[in-house]
């Protein structure tokens, strides 16, 4: 019988490494070929009983207790399985639970599995960083193709931007590690590829997840290299200063009321908020409002209401004057008629300042966030608004749990208590926007209680052994693999999408075996 050099069946190994090279092929394209990697890998392991018997033949029981991924997978899926039996939407936990199944299912195949680790990773390695090459590329190409303004998602045409983001970024960190490690000149060809095709991708879908994990991922995989720490300690540095310099950039910053004129050129008395900090391309948008003028100079420019909406459903006057101001425009008579009339159809369709037609990706996103910020320190809603509705989508957890504080409420009455909450705290959130919390310790908290989170805590922590060596191949990506899905289950719900659970489950499972699987 033909084995590697472990004593694996080489037949069994290549059945194994197929279905783990097609799911990796598949994380940045298509959720179908992702299941059918699934299923492969599920006929590989039953070839493995078949012709290596059952799992417990020639494995002592110290290979068992070496295994602490499996178990914590075991008991977090349990746990999840057993809140059904206070779960009233029997249908709803069953989904969720079909949806998390291969978390459950590649670490137990693949601790189970009589295959040779490292070949496989060496494999999957391979995959992975033609399919991220390839889809980026890919997605670069398809987006240039199209003709007119395309919306950050639209650069995504095959999984969701920020699943791929974590896609991205780990396989960069990975070669990174290898290219640190053995100085392959191929290993710096393919972090090459990436950096280029995925930070260009990263930029265009303005992607704040990837835009902080690229750096992270680069301190990760340096600082587990002694010889590279010091450069490590000045890229922390840098990193701190650039964070600091956003941060900078949200500050509110309130007119001066000596600098406030109050009437227009016209006679018309200026309204203005000098207690409002909303700015637009650096001019205050809540002053030097003559709302008589702003109505009759558009309405001498326009069919459309001045007091009606927009092409984006949003309030047409409240459109206007974000424009003039981030035109530096007065909001009045002589800034309507200081538009061009291109500019007027922009306005009429829903465009809210000159920067949406000046600005592109990251950039954007921090313009984006920098209105979310000062519109909610003014009172806005926050509906619609990415990162502030999230503290929203918080406050809904936070009460759930204090009603249910000890079990949760059961995988599936997530929904229905959600909307219980928004109810009882009269969420200033549109229907549309009250959504779960976009975070999946929150999740597991409210969902299973404590004792679920813990769980999911210790199962993180389970990838990198205390004994382990740093620089060790499986040991070094399991501790980049754990930074990128810990730091992105702080700002999505990672595991509630097939794309998601599918790229933690087939990494924990690939990272998370313990010793030779001759032992």
């Amino acid at each position: 019988m033909p084995s590697t050099s472990t004593g694996t069946d080489s037949r069994v190994q290549l059945l194994y490494d197929a279905a783990l090279m097609l799911t990796a092929i598949a994380l940045p394209f298509s959720n179908f070929l992702m299941s059918q990697g699934a299923f492969l890998l599920v006929f590989a392991w039953a070839v493995d009983r078949w012709k290596n018997g059952p799992l417990f033949r020639g494995r002592s029981w110290t290979y068992w207790q070496v295994q602490p991924v499996l178990w914590a997978v075991l008991a977090l899926y349990s746990w999840e399985l057993l809140s059904q039996l206070w779960t009233t939407d029997w249908a709803y936990g069953w989904r969720a639970l079909r949806i998390q199944l291969p978390l459950l299912a590649f670490p137990l195949i693949l601790t189970t599995a009589r295959w040779d680790q490292l070949i496989g990773l060496q494999r999957v390695q391979a995959a992975l960083a033609i399919a991220v090459i390839a889809a980026c590329g890919s997605c670069l190409w398809m987006g240039l193709q199209k003709s007119g303004e395309l919306q950050p998602r639209d650069w995504s045409p095959f999984i969701s931007h920020i699943r791929f983001s974590l896609i991205i970024t780990f396989a960069w960190g990975w070669w990174l590690i290898r290219y640190f490690k053995d100085r392959e000149p191929l290993a710096l060809l393919v972090v090459g590829l990436i950096t280029l095709l995925g930070g260009w991708f990263t930029w265009k879908v303005a992607s704040l997840t990837g835009a902080i994990l690229f750096p992270l991922t680069l301190l990760v995989a340096s600082w587990q290299f002694r010889r590279l720490r010091k450069a490590v300690l000045g890229l922390c540095v840098a990193g701190i200063a650039a964070a600091g310099a956003v941060a900078w950039c949200l500050v509110p910053v309130y007119p001066s009321t000596d600098a406030l004129e109050t009437t227009t050129p016209r006679g018309e008395a200026y309204a203005n908020y000098p207690e409002r900090c909303l700015r637009e391309n650096g001019t205050h948008v809540w002053v030097h409002i003559a709302w008589n003028e702003l109505f009759e100079a558009w309405s001498s420019r326009s069919a459309v209401d001045f007091n009606g909406q927009d092409g984006r459903s949003q309030e047409l006057k409240m459109t206007l004057i974000r424009f003039l101001a981030s035109k530096g425009l007065k909001k009045d008579a002589d800034g309507v008629r200081a538009l061009s009339d291109e500019e007027v159809q922009w306005i009429e369709a829903g465009i809210p300042t000159i920067l949406e037609k000046t600005h592109r990706g990251l950039r954007r996103r921090l313009d984006v966030i920098q209105f979310e910020v000062w519109n909610a320190r003014d009172g806005g809603n926050p509906s619609g608004h990415s990162l502030v509705q999230r503290f929203a989508f918080l406050d809904a957890a936070r009460h759930i749990y204090q009603e249910h504080p000890v079990l949760g409420v059961g995988i599936g009455d997530l929904p229905s208590s959600y909307d219980e909450a928004y109810s009882a705290l009269d969420s200033p959130l549109d229907e549309a926007f009250r959504l779960r919390a976009h975070n999946q310790y929150v999740t597991f908290l409210v969902a299973g209680g404590p004792l679920n989170l813990i769980l999911w805590l210790v199962l993180l922590g389970a990838l990198v052994p205390l004994n382990g060596r740093r620089a060790h191949h499986p040991t070094s990506a399991a501790v980049l693999f754990l930074v990128v899905i810990a730091l992105s289950c702080l700002t999505e719900d990672t595991l509630e999408t097939q794309a998601g659970v599918t790229f933690a489950g087939f990494f924990i499972g690939l990272l998370g075996r313990r010793q030779p699987p001759q032992v």
